[in-house]
C-alpha cells in the first residue's frame, strides 16, 4: 500500500475548498471542475439538490447577487482515511448576500466530504445550517 502524505493532502483539500467557493466574481464551471457527477448538496429547509450539472446551475444564481464571503474562508477541520482516498472538512461560514432589499446576513456551520476518484479528489457533497 502506498504511504499517504496525510498534511500535504490537507493542504491540497484546504486549497480546493477555497477554489470552490462561489461570489459574484466566480467563473463557476472552473469552480466547479473538482464536482463529482453524483455530487449532492443538502441546503437548509430545501430538499437535496443532486448531480453536478443541478450543482452548477444552482452555483450560477449566486453569481447574480454580490456577496461578500468575509475572512472565514475556509474549513476548520480537515480529516482523510488512513487510505488516502475519502476525506471530509467541518467548518463555519459567515456571508452577506448584498440585495437590492439590503445586505441579508447568513451564519452557519457545513461539512463538506471528498473523495479520490482516479487519482484527483472530487467533491462528493455538502451540509449546512444557518444559525441564528
Amino acid at each position: 500500500m502506498k504511504e499517504v502524505d496525510i498534511e500535504a493532502e490537507k493542504r491540497l483539500l484546504e486549497r480546493i475548498h477555497q477554489e470552490m467557493l462561489v461570489d459574484h466574481n466566480t467563473d463557476v464551471d472552473e469552480a466547479m471542475k473538482r464536482l463529482a457527477e453524483d455530487a449532492i448538496l443538502i441546503p437548509p429547509n430545501s430538499p437535496p439538490i443532486e448531480g453536478a450539472r443541478a450543482i452548477i446551475e444552482v452555483a450560477k444564481t449566486m453569481t447574480g447577487t454580490e456577496i461578500d464571503l468575509g475572512d472565514r474562508r475556509g474549513p476548520d477541520r480537515i480529516e482523510i482515511s488512513a487510505s488516502g482516498d475519502l476525506a471530509y472538512d467541518i467548518g463555519r461560514f459567515h456571508i452577506v448576500n448584498k440585495t437590492s432589499e439590503g445586505p441579508v446576513e447568513e451564519r452557519g456551520y457545513f461539512v463538506t466530504l471528498y473523495k479520490k476518484i482516479d487519482g484527483q479528489w472530487k467533491f462528493m457533497g455538502q451540509i449546512w445550517n444557518n444559525v441564528k
